[in-house]
């Protein structure tokens, strides 16, 4: 309701303000004055739209700075644990001392990763985006939600987690062992065990109903192999029922065993959306158009008929909003969030809002006010064509 009522508004705007420098054009007749009330009114429109869409009281604010902060909270129990199995925090790699981020390569490796996004990632800010997310994806307090985990961005994973527990949502995730590189990939702390710790300390309720080995199996598990053992063992001891998958030679099976997993979590019922971390083969699919798949809140996914179409085609496909994080650069662009800072600056949810949001009302009382100057001006113009005509005027 708020984009539709600015947009017409800001059309109108530019209308205005055109036919104010080019002229009324042919047919029409508007005086001077006409057109200046027309060009001023048009422009104090957009102005008055454009400083309440920054200032003006964002409704989610308490979600938000809850989110972030149980997720800044959420990183520093995991690196305290860290620290207590002798996993060391190196600051070299881990510039803001975050202990979310891993190391360059083990054995549960799947797959190069960037270093700086995996940095900015762990910027506590993006609890907040992801409440942005939801919100603007249409989800509200109480509804289901379908998660998709892999081990490659374990900050997002807490970032989502952080977001539905300040929305109160009702989550059903399915997660990954497999990370690529700086991510979850130190096999005595993977995104399991981190799940795990943070259940046990009472942060969060929700644990994956299954998880697989990732992409394991299609690196061989490491140069010597022992990463598909190492995987194997960390599900087990998290006690997570384990989806047996092969990478791309079961993959339709693979993607069908997840949405009927996701059906059951919800008895039958739609989720309100679907979240999607990291690139998952499941997820993305193997087709042509996995590779077209923009980032963040999906307004529209690649057509696809591709069989080997992942969860993010199916989900779409059955008109569930998804969410797509990934491209970490991009939507760090997109909410105003450094890329990989030394340091993590001081911010304040209200910046969390994307381009910020347009007032309804404001946008709606501005539109009956220039439709009213239109037509006044409009009229205005006719009755001095009218008069022109009266006899004697020449």
């Amino acid at each position: 309701m708020d984009l539709m009522a600015a947009s017409a508004v800001l059309q109108i705007s530019a209308s205005m303000i055109k036919t104010a420098i080019h002229g009324p054009g042919r047919g029409k007749t508007y005086g001077s004055r006409a057109l200046g009330i027309l060009a001023i009114a048009a422009l104090a429109a957009i102005v008055l739209m454009e400083v309440a869409r920054w200032h003006r009281v964002d409704p989610l604010r308490d979600e938000k700075n809850t989110a972030s902060e149980l997720m800044r909270h959420s990183m520093e129990i995991i690196k305290k644990e860290k620290l207590k199995k002798g996993i060391p925090v190196d600051r070299h790699i881990d510039l803001n001392d975050t202990g979310i981020i891993g190391v360059e390569y083990t054995d549960i490796t799947t797959t190069l990763g960037s270093l700086a996004a995996k940095r900015t990632s762990a910027h506590p800010a993006f609890a907040a985006v992801v409440v942005d997310m939801l919100d603007r994806a249409g989800v509200r307090p109480g509804d289901n939600v379908a998660v998709s985990f892999s081990g490659s961005f374990p900050a997002l994973n807490i970032a989502v987690l952080s977001a539905s527990k300040a929305l109160r949502l009702r989550l059903a995730v399915i997660s990954s062992i497999g990370s690529s590189a700086y991510g979850a990939n130190q096999p005595d702390m993977t995104w399991l065990d981190m799940e795990r710790i943070l259940t046990e300390k009472g942060i969060f309720s929700c644990r994956s109903i299954a998880a697989s080995l990732g992409g394991i199996p299609d690196t061989g598990g490491g140069l010597d192999g022992t990463g598909i053992g190492l995987g194997l063992d960390a599900i087990r001891r998290n006690g997570i029922p384990l989806i047996e998958e092969s990478g791309h030679s079961t993959l339709v099976a693979d993607v069908r065993r997840r949405m009927d997993l996701f059906d059951m979590a919800f008895d039958g019922k739609k989720p309100a959306a679907f979240i999607n971390v990291g690139g998952a083969l499941t997820s993305m699919g193997d087709g042509a158009e996995s590779h077209r798949i923009p980032t963040g809140i999906l307004k529209k996914v690649p057509p696809s008929r591709d069989p080997e179409r992942g969860i993010i085609f199916l989900m779409d496909e059955r008109g569930v909003p998804v969410i797509h994080l990934l491209r970490i650069k991009l939507i760090a662009a997109q909410y105003g969030i450094p890329f990989d800072p030394v340091s993590f600056p001081a911010y304040d949810s209200e910046e969390i809002r994307a381009a910020g949001r347009y007032s309804a009302p404001l946008a709606a009382a501005a539109l009956v006010v220039m439709i009213a100057l239109i037509v006044v001006t409009r009229n205005h113009g006719l009755a001095r064509v009218a008069d022109r005509s009266e006899p004697g005027w020449h």
